[in-house]
């Protein structure tokens, strides 16, 4: 039988917890996602399971099914409460884009905290209490660079697809380094070597013309390269808006 979607949402926002006659419950919903955050932080999401859970809490794991369906529903309800939320601004807005640039490092920061986050399976339009607050969070400065109805979702979509996909990459590569045992330079320098020996200039003309120019070669700047990338990209995109505003309105 097909699940409920209506069941889905009131769980994100808290509307199936328990009755409240009798006696208080030992346990809530809020307790079970804690607990699941507190597994995933410590030892990735691969090792979040209902009966591991149940054992952080110390009760078994048929009790959890009583507020939580499945474990891909606590993923869902974990992801929804894993950040304090968004930066808070008040008053009018003075600079959308600085606003923005806040708020994409307070994202960018909330995968540093919980990386289990990014391999998290997402499967809907944001929803929950907590995936609406950042949604809410964007739209306030960027109502303000002259977008219509559609372009602000979209624009919005685009930002919390493009911060987690970079995040993604971004933190791949620095356990992969963890792992191997390699400083960001030593790494930057063997992908240097690499692309020297084996990118040739018949077949991949543009990109050999920037390694024989040594844009690959170690800058100094290894433990800062994906921030600088990161807030170029989100740069060029709010330039890409005023000028698309301006064209418009032109």
């Amino acid at each position: 039988m097909a699940e409920d979607p209506r069941k889905r949402v009131e769980l994100l926002w808290g509307a199936s917890e328990r009755p409240s006659r009798g006696p208080k419950p030992k346990l809530t919903l809020e307790d079970i996602v804690a607990a699941g955050v507190r597994v995933a932080d410590e030892e990735g999401l691969e090792a979040l399971s209902m009966q591991r859970v149940a054992k952080e809490l110390g009760f078994t794991t048929m009790s959890l099914y009583r507020y939580v369906p499945s474990k891909e529903r606590l993923v869902e309800v974990m992801l929804d409460r894993a950040s304090d939320g968004p930066p808070v601004f008040t008053g009018e807005v003075r600079d959308w884009r600085e606003e923005i640039e806040a708020w994409v490092r307070a994202l960018w920061a909330m995968y540093r905290l919980h990386p289990w986050a990014l391999e998290a399976k997402v499967s809907a339009p944001p929803i929950g209490p907590g995936q609406l607050a950042w949604f809410e969070a964007a739209l306030r400065p960027l109502a303000h660079a002259g977008l219509t109805d559609g372009e602000l979702i979209s624009t919005v979509m685009f930002l919390l697809g493009a911060v987690r996909e970079l995040a993604g990459i971004a933190f791949g590569v620095e356990r992969a380094r963890a792992q191997a045992g390699i400083s960001a330079a030593e790494s930057e320098a063997g992908y240097d070597a690499l692309l020297r020996e084996f990118v040739d200039a018949e077949r991949f003309p543009s990109l050999a013309k920037l390694v024989s120019e040594g844009a690959f070669a170690p800058s100094g700047l290894a433990d800062e390269g994906v921030d600088l990338d990161l807030d170029f990209g989100v740069r060029r995109v709010l330039d890409g808006i005023e000028a698309y505003v301006a064209a418009r309105r032109g």
